[in-house]
């Protein structure tokens, strides 16, 4: 499966804090868990708030109306509801979505004319494969980064390990 890797910028003191902790205590996993499920709760809220980027840069408003659009980014919530997170051992949480199209969405660039499609789509057969033709061929998306830690997240995040620490 095909993987992205994003480096969360502003967590520092989070992970620093992690260290610290990770020396005295042998399971991480449910602090893991509970840190994944907030991180899971704040890319959401994003959803719902229309942005900020998690280091503070406005989503860019949509060039074209969808009546359907309610606030940017959600036109039927299928990507905010795919956010989930899921435990990589007992000391990391991988937090994503399953969806192909999450990429272009949070890095932004051009469409192609043609993207693959899952086996079980309606395709069109050409000699490179099964493709699908998009709507708008060659568009531009602007990068609205929804996954990542801002300050006030980090923030949070720290409140749940201190808890976390002070119920042991």
């Amino acid at each position: 499966m095909p993987e992205i890797i994003i480096k969360m910028d502003g967590a520092d003191a989070v992970r620093e804090r992690l260290r610290q902790i990770s020396t005295r205590v042998s399971n991480m996993s449910p602090i893991m868990k509970a840190i994944g499920d907030r991180v899971v709760e704040q890319t959401k809220r994003r959803f719902e708030a229309g942005g900020p980027a998690p280091d503070g840069t406005p989503w860019k408003e949509p060039k074209t109306p969808n009546p359907k659009r309610r606030r940017t980014l959600t036109v039927s919530g299928h990507l905010r509801d795919s956010i989930r997170s899921q435990l990589v051992g007992s000391n990391a949480v991988r937090i994503g979505t399953d969806k192909e199209y999450a990429a272009i969405h949070q890095f932004g660039g051009r469409t192609a004319a043609h993207v693959i499609l899952p086996r079980n789509k309606k395709a069109l057969k050409t000699p490179y494969g099964l493709f699908r033709k998009v709507r708008h061929p060659g568009s531009v998306i602007p990068a609205r980064p929804f996954l990542g830690v801002s300050e006030a997240n980090s923030s949070e995040l720290l409140g749940i390990i201190n808890e976390y620490i002070a119920g042991r």
